[in-house]
C-alpha cells in the first residue's frame, strides 16, 4: 500500500481576483498532480480555501465599507467561481475566518511553541502610519533596500536581491498603503525563534535530506537559509490589528500573558495552518472527525503520510523555512504532558509529531506576453469574456504546456493559438479519424476478433507502455510539460499508424486487416484517457464517451487491455476546436486596447 498523500496548493489572498499567472504557478500542476494519484487509485486529499486575515484586508473591507468577514465571504465565492470554471477540484476550499476549527487550532500552535521556549515576547520598533492610523506590517512598508540600494524594496524582503530584512532600516520607508512617511513606536510582539530551529541537530539533518530532492530554486534557497546559515533570525508572529486570530490571553500552565491586548497572529502564521483546518472539515464533513490525522500525524519513530505544497516561488521562504519549523516542534515532550492536565490537544498526542513536508514544488513566475501580470497597470487577461471565447481544457492545455517550471515564462497568445492547435491536429486528429470510420463503417462497434496475435498489437502495447513510463517518470518528477510530451508522442504514433496502413484503403482490398486497424486505433484512444484526463478532464471525459466507457480509479491499470470485439461505441463529438487567426488578433488587440486606455472595467 503506497502512503497516504496530502497535497495542498498556496492559500489565495482574499483581496482581490486571481490571474492565470496564479493558475500556473500552483493551482493547476497540483490539479494535474492530485488528478494523476486518483486515477491511479492512490488515497489522497488535495486541500486549499482563501486566506483571509492580514492588514490589507482590514485597509480594503474599511474602504469600501464593509465587515471583514463580508469582505473576505465575497471574495472566497469569487475565487471558488474562478477554479470552478477552469476545473481545478479541490478535496475542501476552506476559508481561514472559519473560527471553528481554525482559530483554536492557530492558538494551540502558538501556545505549544511558546511552551517549548521557541516563541519569545520582545519590544521593539515598528512602523506606524498616522495617516492609516496603525501599525504597518513589514510588507506594507517600502523603501530602498539597506543590502543591494535597489528601490522598491518591502519591509521584510527585498525582491531584488532576495535578502529578509528589517523594516525599520530601509532607507526613506513610506506606508505601501497611502505613501506617508511612517513614523517608528515601540511595540510589544510575540517572536518566532528560527535560530533555534537552525542551530538544532534533528531540524538540520531533516532539512539536509528534505534540500537534495527538491527542485534547484527550493534547493539554493533552502540551503542558503537553513543549512548555511546565511541569515535566520527571530520573525514576529503577532500583529496589532482588529482582525485575525486573537492571541490567547494565557499559556498552557494557566499563566496570563503579558501584552496581548488587542494582538492578532500574524496572517503568515495562522494561514499555513488552514491546511490543516481544512483537513479538518473535510473529515467532519465525512462524519469521521478523526480521520484528518490519518494525512498530518504519525508516531515519531515513523515515516508517517506524504505531504506536498504547491507554490509559486516567492512563497518558499514560508512553506520551506517557517512552516516546517511550526511542525518540527509541536509535539510537546512526554513528561510535559503529566504537568498539564486541562490541556485537551486538537493536535499530535504523547509520542506523536505532524509530519514534514516530502517535496514543495515551486514554480517560478508566469507573465503576460512580456510583461507582469497587473491589474492596476491594465495588462492583464479579461478572465470573464476568455471562459466564453475557449472552453477549460484550451486554457489549461496551454497553461500546463507553457508552465514556468524552471524559469519564468509567458502566457502569449500567438502562442495560445499554436499549441491548442496542435493538441487539435494530434490528438484529436487522431481520434476522430479512427471513430469516424468506425461509426461509418462498422455499425458503430468494435470490429475484429482476438488482437493479441497481431504484429500491429505488439507494437501497440509497447508504444503505450513507453509512454506510460515516461508519463509516471514525468509526473513523479513535477515535469509536467514532459507529460504532455509522452501522450501526445502517443497520440502521433496512432496518426502514423492510421497513414501508414491506410484503412479506407483495405476496407475493401482486406477488410480483416481493415478490422485490425481500427481495433488497434481504438485501443490506443483508451490509453490515451487516464493521460490526457489529468490535463484537460473535459476532453478525456468526451473521449470515454465516444468509447463509451468511464474514466475513473482502475483506468490506469486497465490502460494495455484493449476494448472487447462488439463493444458499442458512443456518439461522436466535436473533441478540441482549432483557434483562428482572427480570434488572437482581437485577443492581441483586446490586451493592447485595455492598456493604452486604461480601462476601468475589473477583470473577473
Amino acid at each position: 500500500m503506497s502512503r497516504p498523500t496530502l497535497v495542498t496548493a498556496a492559500l489565495p489572498y482574499a483581496n482581490g481576483p486571481l490571474h492565470f499567472g496564479h493558475v500556473a504557478g500552483a493551482y493547476l500542476p497540483s490539479d494535474i498532480y492530485v488528478r494523476y494519484l486518483k486515477s491511479r487509485g492512490e488515497d489522497v486529499l488535495f486541500m486549499c480555501g482563501t486566506d483571509e486575515h492580514g492588514v490589507a484586508i482590514t485597509m480594503k473591507a474599511e474602504q469600501q465599507g464593509k465587515g471583514y468577514q463580508e469582505y473576505v465571504d465575497g471574495w472566497h465565492e469569487v475565487i471558488a467561481g474562478f477554479f470552478a470554471k477552469l476545473g481545478i477540484e479541490f478535496d475542501t476550499f476552506s476559508q481561514t475566518s472559519h473560527r471553528d476549527p481554525h482559530y483554536p487550532l492557530s492558538q494551540e500552535f502558538f501556545l505549544r511553541l511558546l511552551e517549548n521556549g521557541k516563541v519569545e515576547p520582545r519590544t521593539t520598533q515598528q512602523h506606524y502610519c498616522l495617516n492609516c492610523d496603525r501599525f504597518l506590517p513589514d510588507r506594507f512598508v517600502l523603501g530602498t533596500c539597506y543590502i543591494c540600494h535597489a528601490k522598491g524594496a518591502r519591509g521584510d524582503e527585498c525582491k531584488s536581491c532576495g535578502s529578509w530584512l528589517d523594516a525599520t532600516r530601509l532607507i526613506d520607508p513610506v506606508c505601501a498603503q497611502c505613501s506617508s512617511i511612517p513614523e517608528l513606536r515601540e511595540t510589544t510582539q510575540y517572536e518566532l525563534q528560527l535560530t533555534d530551529f537552525q542551530e538544532d541537530p534533528a531540524m538540520r539533518e531533516w532539512y539536509q535530506r528534505f534540500t537534495s530532492t527538491q527542485k534547484a530554486n527550493v534547493r539554493t534557497f533552502v540551503v542558503n537559509k537553513m543549512v548555511e546559515g546565511e541569515g535566520m533570525k527571530a520573525r514576529a508572529i503577532t500583529r496589532d490589528l482588529p482582525w485575525g486570530v486573537p492571541v490567547p490571553e494565557k499559556s498552557l500552565r494557566g499563566e496570563v500573558l503579558q501584552s496581548v491586548e488587542n494582538k492578532v497572529l500574524y496572517v503568515w502564521f495562522d494561514a499555513p495552518i488552514g491546511y490543516i483546518t481544512a483537513t479538518m472539515e473535510w473529515a467532519r464533513e465525512q462524519g469521521t472527525p478523526d480521520a484528518w490525522r490519518r494525512y498530518w500525524i504519525c508516531k515519531h519513530d515513523e515515516e508517517g503520510p506524504r505531504l506536498l505544497h504547491f507554490i509559486g516561488k516567492d512563497n518558499i521562504p514560508f512553506h520551506c523555512i517557517v512552516f516546517p519549523c511550526m511542525l518540527g516542534w509541536q509535539a510537546l515532550a512526554d513528561k510535559t504532558w503529566s504537568e498539564l492536565p486541562d490541556f485537551h490537544p486538537m493536535g499530535p498526542g504523547p509520542g506523536e509529531r505532524f509530519v514534514l513536508p516530502e517535496a514543495v514544488p515551486a514554480n517560478e513566475f508566469y507573465n503576460l506576453e512580456g510583461k507582469k501580470f497587473s491589474t492596476s497597470d491594465h495588462w492583464y487577461i479579461d478572465l470573464a469574456g476568455t471562459f466564453e471565447r475557449y472552453s477549460s481544457d484550451q486554457l489549461r492545455y496551454y497553461l500546463a504546456s507553457s508552465m514556468p517550471e524552471t524559469a519564468d515564462s509567458n502566457f502569449y497568445w500567438k502562442d495560445f493559438q499554436a499549441k491548442v492547435n496542435e493538441l487539435a491536429d494530434t490528438l484529436g486528429n487522431f481520434a476522430l479519424r479512427i471513430l469516424r470510420f468506425v461509426h461509418k463503417y462498422r455499425d458503430g462497434k468494435v470490429p475484429g476478433g482476438d488482437l493479441t496475435q497481431s504484429p500491429l498489437f505488439s507494437d501497440c502495447e509497447k508504444a503505450i507502455r513507453e509512454a506510460r513510463d515516461r508519463y509516471e517518470s514525468a509526473l513523479s518528477s513535477f515535469e509536467f510539460r514532459a507529460g504532455i510530451k509522452a501522450f501526445l508522442d502517443l497520440a502521433r504514433f496512432g496518426n502514423k499508424l492510421v497513414d501508414d496502413e491506410k484503412p479506407w484503403a483495405l476496407r475493401k482490398s482486406d477488410p480483416d486487416k481493415c478490422d485490425e486497424v481500427l481495433a488497434i486505433g481504438l485501443f490506443l484512444i483508451k490509453a490515451l484517457v487516464p493521460l490526457v484526463h489529468p490535463y484537460t478532464p473535459g476532453i478525456a471525459a468526451a473521449l470515454s464517451r465516444m468509447l463509451g466507457t468511464e474514466t475513473g480509479s482502475g483506468a490506469w491499470d486497465d490502460m494495455t487491455q484493449p476494448l472487447p470485439a462488439g463493444h458499442a461505441l458512443g456518439e461522436v463529438e466535436m473533441l478540441v476546436p482549432k483557434v483562428e487567426d482572427e480570434q488572437i488578433a482581437e485577443e492581441v488587440e483586446r490586451l493592447h486596447g485595455l492598456a493604452e486606455a486604461g480601462d476601468n472595467s475589473s477583470p473577473a
